[in-house]
C-alpha cells in the first residue's frame, strides 16, 4: 500500500505552507487572548520540524493532520454558537429504554454507587492513556517507514472532523451533567467535569483529569465518545501486525468503552457511536489510497496508429 503524500518529501512550498498554518494558529490564538504554553510548544514545533531536513518532514507527511486533529478540537469554541438543540433528558430516556440497568435506570448512574478501587485505577489507567496508544503506535509506523504512518494519521483527522460535526448537528450531555443539573433544558454555563476520573486522581493524589476537563470547550460533546474510538482506531491499523496485537489492542478498546460508561462520562449509544466513527474514518481512508493505487497502476492508453491528433 501506498503513501497518501507524494514522494518528495523535501518540497518548499510543504514546508511553507506549515510554516503558515503554524503561524497562524500561533497568531490567531494570541489576538483572541486564548495562548496556553501547549499552544506555542506544538506551533513552534510544527514550524521547526518544517525546516529541519527531509526526515522531519516526512514525518510532518503525518503529524499535520494530527496537528490539525488538535486545533479543531481545542477551537470549538468557534462554532458552539451553531448548534441545534442540546439533548439531555431524552438521550438518557432513550439509553434506558433501550439498555436498562437493574433498577430501571441508566449503566452510568447505576455503577456511580457501585465503584471500587481497583476499577478506579484500571478505567481512569485507560482514559489517561488513550491518547498516547495512538502517538506510540503512530511513531511505530513511521520508524518503520511504514505507509500505514500517513493512512492511520488522515483516518484520524477524518474521525476527529466526523465527531466534532455530530457535536455541532446532535450537542449531548454526558451522563455525569444529568446527573448533577438533571434532565431539563442545557444550562450552557456548566462547567466541564472530571465526573468518575476524580476517583483516579484521589487515588494517586494527582490533577491529571481534573486539568484535562478544565480546558474542554464542549461540554455536550457526548456523542459520539471519541474516547472509544481512539483505540478501536488502532485496533483496526494494527490488525495486520499480528494475532498479539490484535488481542491487545482490541482488549484496550473493551476497557475503554467499559470505562467510558463505568465513569459516567458516556452512555452505551456514545460507545456505539464512536466505534462506527472510527469503522468509517478507517475504511474511508483505506478505500481512497485503495483507489488511488489503482488509478497510478492503470495502463496508459496507446493512441491508435494513423491517429494524428498533433
Amino acid at each position: 500500500m501506498t503513501s497518501l503524500s507524494p514522494d518528495k518529501t523535501g518540497s518548499k512550498g510543504f514546508s511553507w505552507l506549515i510554516t503558515l498554518a503554524g503561524v497562524s494558529h500561533l497568531l490567531f490564538v494570541t489576538v483572541m487572548g486564548k495562548l496556553r504554553w501547549e499552544h506555542a510548544a506544538a506551533d513552534l514545533l510544527l514550524v521547526g520540524l518544517a525546516w529541519a531536513g527531509p526526515a522531519p518532514r516526512r514525518f510532518l507527511r503525518g503529524g499535520f493532520p494530527i496537528w490539525l486533529c488538535g486545533m479543531l478540537l481545542d477551537n470549538q469554541w468557534l462554532w458552539l454558537g451553531l448548534r441545534g438543540q442540546i439533548h439531555t433528558g431524552d438521550l438518557w430516556e432513550l439509553e434506558r429504554m433501550l439498555f436498562p440497568a437493574p433498577g430501571g435506570t441508566t449503566w452510568p448512574a447505576w455503577f456511580e454507587t457501585r465503584t471500587h478501587a481497583v476499577l478506579d485505577f484500571f478505567c481512569g489507567f485507560s482514559y489517561a492513556a488513550y491518547l498516547y496508544e495512538v502517538f506510540a503506535l503512530a511513531l511505530l509506523f513511521f520508524f518503520r517507514k511504514s505507509p500505514r504512518f500517513e493512512i492511520m494519521c488522515w483516518a484520524f483527522l477524518l474521525m476527529n472532523a466526523m465527531g466534532v460535526v455530530t457535536y455541532v448537528v446532535y450537542p449531548a450531555a454526558p451522563p455525569w451533567y444529568v446527573m448533577q443539573y438533571g434532565p431539563g433544558p442545557a444550562d450552557l454555563t456548566a462547567a466541564p467535569s472530571p465526573a468518575g476520573t476524580s476517583r483516579f486522581d484521589a487515588l494517586l493524589g494527582i490533577r491529571y483529569f481534573a486539568n484535562f476537563y478544565a480546558r474542554n470547550p464542549n461540554v455536550f460533546g457526548a456523542m459520539p465518545s471519541l474516547h472509544v474510538a481512539y483505540p478501536v482506531l488502532v485496533t483496526w491499523q494494527a490488525w495486520r501486525m499480528g494475532w498479539a496485537w490484535r488481542v491487545g489492542t482490541a482488549g484496550f478498546a473493551a476497557l475503554v468503552a467499559f470505562s467510558a460508561i463505568y465513569l459516567q462520562h458516556h452512555y452505551i449509544l456514545d460507545v456505539v457511536a464512536g466505534l462506527v466513527a472510527a469503522l468509517v474514518a478507517c475504511a474511508v481512508v483505506e478505500y481512497a489510497v485503495a483507489r488511488r493505487e489503482s488509478l497510478a497502476a492503470a495502463p496508459v492508453p496507446l493512441m491508435p496508429e494513423g491517429d494524428s491528433r498533433a
